[in-house]
């Protein structure tokens, strides 16, 4: 994590009072970042009469040990991880004039302080951070998505031409996680703690895996929106003034209807947020309100088509994750910083990441079987 010197003058550019008094707060300093955040700040501050706080994300051209890591920051725009993505995203005022329900935090101020690293100053939004939602609360988020989405897809809203946006995210995430594929014919690593338990699921990654470009060509065809590529639960937040609050705009990009929903219904449960949650018990809220939600935009799609985008995006992104998390358990450090944040043994981890790979493979097996 980067050291942040808060200048008063700046300061007093994004509050609009001079502050008396203010401190700097690391927000999750223990969470490991990778080489495009340099860290995530809340500035409290208090002036004559005034109080507030704001957030600072500092977005960085870091580097990373492995140029091929999934998270190493790209230098170029047309990188799946343009370092400077989502800086531009605010400060070209795109996320202040999303359609819909779904929308980012209200800028304050963007900074560059250096010419490999830029600030965002936003608002420190108040509501109910995606981690503690029941199930339940996932429609209504659900429903937010699909209205801005489906204002882009129908036409309402034109959809954005920055060469800064992400173009075939998930076709380049999916290239990436292709280097851990060999893998799969590892027989020793499957015999060890815990890899063993998910070795039911090779065979069946490996069909799947042949097929990937199927699965691509699928989500491809549905209609094109804004996508956040991101929508796990500690970047959502149901605000408290009705709306719900994306943040980490990081991936932000051009991509396809439903590509967003599977990091709604599979990532709480792949990053231990709702472990041992029942996944169908997710899609179940997710799919029929996020549908409600494109068509109060005007676009015309059933939820055959839906679940049938859902269904392939899902698979592309995380039925490859089975060989990558063996790659992962191999590296000692990392197995014991998850074990530290989820509090869970590594072999009760691996389980859940399998019922995701095994939920994510079937939805692939039923999509390809469909058409």
């Amino acid at each position: 994590m980067v050291d942040v010197e808060i200048d008063r003058t700046d300061l007093r550019r994004a509050v609009g009072v001079e502050a008396d008094v203010f401190t700097v707060t690391p927000i999750d300093p223990g969470l490991r970042l990778h080489s495009v955040t340099g860290g995530v700040f809340r500035v409290t501050w208090g002036s004559a009469g005034s109080t507030g706080s704001l957030v600072i994300k500092v977005v960085r051209h870091g580097h990373d040990a492995d140029p091929q890591a999934l998270w190493v920051s790209g230098s170029t725009p047309n990188h799946r991880n343009y370092w400077k993505r989502e800086w531009l995203a605010y400060d070209s005022g795109l996320l202040d004039a999303l359609p819909g329900q779904l929308r980012a935090p209200r800028r304050l101020m963007t900074t560059q302080p250096a010419d490999d690293e830029t600030w965002i100053w936003m608002e420190d939004v108040e509501g109910r951070p995606g981690g503690t939602w029941p199930v339940a609360d996932y429609g209504s988020v659900a429903f937010d998505v699909g209205t801005t989405q489906g204002a882009y897809a129908a036409g309402s809203a034109p959809l954005p031409t920055d060469e800064w946006l992400a173009r075939g995210w998930l076709r380049a995430w999916v290239d990436a996680l292709g280097r851990h594929v060999s893998l799969i014919d590892d027989d020793g690593a499957w015999a060890e703690n815990p890899l063993r338990l998910l070795v039911s699921l090779r065979e069946r990654f490996a069909s799947l895996w042949s097929r990937r470009e199927d699965l691509l060509a699928i989500v491809e065809a549905a209609p094109m929106c804004l996508v956040h590529c991101d929508l796990w639960p500690a970047n959502l937040i149901a605000a408290d003034d009705g709306t719900t609050v994306a943040i980490d705009w990081s991936q932000i990009g051009i991509g396809a209807v439903g590509q967003d929903l599977d990091q709604m219904t599979l990532d709480p449960v792949w990053m231990q947020v709702m472990p041992g949650v029942d996944i169908e018990s997710i899609e179940q809220v997710v799919l029929p309100s996020y549908l409600a939600g494109l068509q109060s935009s005007g676009l015309g799609v059933t939820l055959e088509e839906l679940e049938d985008w859902y269904a392939a995006a899902a698979a592309a992104h995380y039925g490859p994750m089975l060989t990558t998390w063996a790659a992962q358990l191999a590296e000692p450090d990392w197995v014991a910083f998850l074990e530290r944040r989820h509090g869970r043994s590594i072999d009760d981890i691996t389980l859940d990441k399998g019922r995701v790979i095994d939920r994510a493979l079937t939805l692939g097996e039923q999509v390809l079987g469909s058409v």
